[in-house]
């Protein structure tokens, strides 16, 4: 359903029965939007999880908000923390390649009970996501950056369901140039303690985010990391899916413990 957090219009699944005490926020790659993550939002729904999936771009160049291609990675990771922050409660937040680095950015703040990257991009790796020579004059004249195309947009969508591929191709959109600026040349800072839960989920064949690049990264700010086989970028849906889903699952379950689940009264008694 549509509803809103704040000044972001979202999309919204809550299941019946509800069965985990904190809602998960998703945040999507570059060059996709919320609608993007609907099938993602729609499997935690199915296994019993309250999801939103609030559209940041909306935001972007209205209300003192700069531009889309002077957006850095500090303000996107505001943006995000503002939509988190509308729900008023804490949040898990999951986030697919730069989303998930934001993701992964806001377990150093209050309310952020854990957080998870999928196929994050690995900061300081020129990836052919964002570098490709069509790409060369957006980056030099600080446009917004466009969309990948042939090789690197088959790619890109190469694991996600056929018959959705030609309504993701259709529905990309141009992407934040400061902040993939910040994340090519790993102009990034990340803590590693004093944070909330965090994990990295990374596709085995992923040529925009290699699993080698993502595990010295997970050592670096002491994440841990899972490697899904023969899979590549596009972790939210498709063939990768219920593998990604089941490690998160397993992952959260393990890191929050039995304040996860929600327990009713008759439950309780049998504590």
């Amino acid at each position: 359903m549509d509803t809103d957090l704040g000044r972001f219009p979202a999309q919204a699944e809550i299941p019946e029965p509800l069965k985990f005490a904190w809602p998960i926020v998703v945040l999507p790659e570059l060059f996709t939007t919320s609608r993007h993550l609907a099938t993602l939002v729609g499997y935690f729904a199915t296994i019993g999880w309250e999801v939103y999936a609030p559209d940041l771009h909306a935001a972007i160049g209205h209300g003192g908000t700069p531009s889309l291609e002077k957006i850095d990675f500090a303000k996107l990771t505001e943006l995000a923390a503002e939509a988190v922050a509308a729900l008023r409660r804490d949040a898990i937040v999951v986030g697919h390649g730069i989303g998930g680095l934001v993701a992964l950015k806001l377990a150093e703040r209050a309310g952020v009970k854990a957080a998870v990257a999928i196929a994050p991009l690995a900061p300081g790796f020129r990836t052919a996501l964002i570098m490709p020579r069509w790409n060369l004059l957006s980056n030099w004249q600080h446009r917004p950056l466009n969309p990948p195309t042939r090789r690197v947009l088959f790619e890109f969508v190469a694991d996600a369901d056929a018959h959705s591929r030609p309504q993701i191709i259709k529905t990309l959109t141009h992407g934040a140039t400061a902040a993939a600026l910040e994340v090519v040349k790993g102009d990034l800072s990340f803590a590693a303690e004093k944070t909330a839960p965090r994990l990295i989920v990374a596709g085995e064949s992923d040529i925009f985010a290699p699993y080698e690049k993502l595990d010295q990264f997970a050592k670096r700010i002491e994440a841990p990391i899972v490697k899904i086989p023969g899979r590549g970028h596009w972790l939210i849906g498709g063939r990768g899916l219920e593998r990604a889903i089941n490690e998160i699952q397993r992952f959260l379950v393990r890191s929050l413990g039995r304040d996860l689940l929600l327990l009713y009264p008759e439950e309780w008694k049998n504590e």
